[in-house]
Parts: C-alpha cells; structure tokens; sequence
C-alpha cells in the first residue's frame, strides 16, 4: 500500500497525459490522478461542458454534429480550448492529468512543442472489451462530477451518482455503431500517433488484465452479475479484469515507482 501523502507531493507539479481507445477508462484514470491533486482536463468533457452551457452556440453546435457521428471535432476547435486549459494557474502549480487530447499526430506535435510531459500513460484493454463494455455493460457517466459507472462497477444506489447524487445519464457518443466507428478511427490515428508518443521517452503501458496464474484478491476483480468476468485477450486467450479499486491500485503502484520510489 502506497503512503498517499508521500504519492501526493511526488506527482505535484507533474505533466501527465492518459492515451488510450473509446471505453478504455481514461475518464476514470483521470479521476484517480485527480484525487491525488492533479487538475483533470478532459477533452470529452470539455466539449460536453460547453453545449451543457451554451447549447444555442454556432460553436456548441458544431460540436454536437461532429459528436453524433462519432467524429473527431475539428482540431481549429479543440486545440485553443485545450492549449487555452494548461495555461491556467491552479494548472501551472498543481500540475495536470489530460486525457482524450492528443488525438492525432498533428495535434501531438502541438502540444508537445508546449509543453514537457512527465508521463504519458497509455490504457491497454483487450479490443473485444471496447464495445462490450460501453454497450452492454450499460456505460454510464455522472453529468456533474463526470465519475463512470457501468453494471460492473455500478453505483451504491441505482441511477445516482455516488460522489455528488446526481442522475446518471447515458453519454451522447454512446451507441454501437458509433463505437465501432470510433474504434475504427482510432486504429488509423494510432498507427500515427503512438510512435510519437513513446518518442517522448516517458511512454508507459497501464493493462486492466490480470495474469492467469496472478493471485489476487477477488475484490480488485470485475465481476458481473457475483461472478468474475473474464474476457478474450487479443491474443486469443482468457483473462481477468480489474476493477476500479483494483485499477486505482495498479495506477497509483505504478506512479509510486515512477515519481517516489523506495
């Protein structure tokens, strides 16, 4: 078990960026670094603040189009919001954890000419997860604090959040056949932008499978239903799957080693 007042002051001030595919759990990642003092920017829920806040927009409205398609919105809109976002105070001293951004090479080669990573922290789910897991495992997101949820890590009590009680909803993005084309853009982005990221030196691999002979406690697991899911790797095999403690734990083991040490 990590010392967190001693995991805190390690990671103060630190550049981190969480890369992975659509349903992945950046969102959620995101969330663990934040509680460790990190600002979380999220270029999803950026774009889902500004029509929450300005549905009417010409902007929002752009958004929403790309959105429902299940597009990448335009990089002449996202990139000032996100470049905007790291100049922030609380931002500069505190340190950040981005996710969703970059999303192609171009926009890599942006942001890395502002700023110095210290992390770049890529989640690897096996690809026969991806849509089950926001599909049928019934994805859903807290619209006020952005906390996910799905029938394998549910809410204490059904449909409300358990942080702030808000009524969960179902994320506009959220559809089969959006996921699958999400899932097909991102391979094309991938092959482009992934040499880019581990070029950055500070590239590091996050897996929510466990090892078939890793004993662990049944409570770090996901769980469907009582029992312990596993899923086909993409290699053709079996595995288990962490759940949100266990992946926290994992996370915050591998922060530890990165940034504090013995």
């Amino acid at each position: 078990m990590v010392d967190l007042d001693r995991l805190k002051e390690g990671v103060r001030g630190k550049k981190l960026i969480v890369f992975g595919p659509p349903g992945s759990g950046k969102g959620n990642r995101s969330n663990d670094l934040k509680a460790l003092g990190l600002v979380a920017i999220s270029a999803g829920i950026v774009l889902r603040n500004r029509l929450r806040d300005e549905p009417n927009s010409d902007l929002s409205k752009k958004v929403a189009y790309h959105m429902k398609k299940g597009e990448l919105v335009p990089s002449d809109i996202i990139v000032p919001i996100i470049l905007g976002s790291l100049e922030q105070r609380d931002v500069l001293e505190r340190g950040f954890v981005l996710d969703g951004f970059p999303r192609t090479r171009d926009q890599g080669k942006v942001l890395f000419s502002r700023i110095d990573s210290d992390l770049v922290l890529f989640l690897d789910v096996p690809r026969s997860f991806l849509t089950y897991g926001v599909i049928e495992g019934n994805r859903r997101v807290c619209p006020t604090c952005q906390k996910g949820y799905s029938d394998f890590d549910p809410p204490k009590e059904e449909g409300l959040c358990d942080i702030c009680r808000s009524r969960l909803v179902k994320r506009l993005d959220d559809d089969a056949s959006i996921i699958e084309k999400r899932l097909k853009d991102y391979d094309k982005q991938v092959k482009e932008l992934l040499p880019l990221l581990e070029s950055t030196g500070k590239f590091q691999k996050l897996s929510i499978t466990v090892d078939k002979d890793e004993e662990i406690d049944e409570r770090l697991l996901k769980k469907i239903k009582g029992e312990v899911y596993w899923v086909e790797t993409d290699d053709g095999g079996k595995a288990r799957m962490l759940n949100l403690e266990g992946m926290r734990m994992r996370l915050y083991n591998l922060i530890w080693e990165i940034f504090v040490g013995s």
